[in-house]
């Protein structure tokens, strides 16, 4: 078996020219905590994650947990303080590349490795025209088994 047997061919995905606001829209839409990122030619260019804009709502005090009494003052104009600075940039600045690329010839095996260590959808890109032509994830194989 190989990922072109399982991969998903109409996957949401984001350009890379799109605003960092415009792919939270996608994403909350389809309800991903991951989109991936193609540039106008169709080719995969990185993604970006629910973790990724997770950080961007944290303040900058380092690692130290707030404390009580901070906890209590903040507001929730202050938790949109601190993203709304970056709704206006493109996804291309904050697109993570660290994804294993399938192909749709990669054995199946090699992807659910991927997805089985916590990876939550792999880019499967054409390795003659590098263009996106689908994703795995560990449900895009488990839906053979609805019930």
């Amino acid at each position: 078996m190989f990922c072109r047997h399982y991969m998903v061919r109409a996957t949401p995905t984001v350009l890379d020219t799109a605003t960092l606001a415009e792919a939270m829209a996608i994403m909350i839409k389809h309800h991903r905590q991951q989109l991936l990122v193609v540039n106008a030619s169709n080719e995969y260019v990185g993604e970006i994650t629910t973790f990724m804009l997770a950080r961007l709502l944290l303040p900058d005090n380092g690692d130290r947990a707030p404390t009580q009494e901070e906890a209590e003052l903040e507001t929730v104009v202050d938790v949109d303080d601190r993203i709304a600075p970056y709704l206006g940039r493109r996804v291309r600045e904050f697109a993570g590349q660290d994804l294993p690329i399938m192909h749709p010839d990669t054995p199946l095996v090699t992807a659910i490795k991927l997805l089985a260590g916590g990876k939550l959808r792999l880019p499967v890109v054409d390795p003659k025209t590098n263009q996106f032509v689908g994703a795995i994830s560990a449900l895009s194989v488990l839906r053979r088994y609805q019930f």
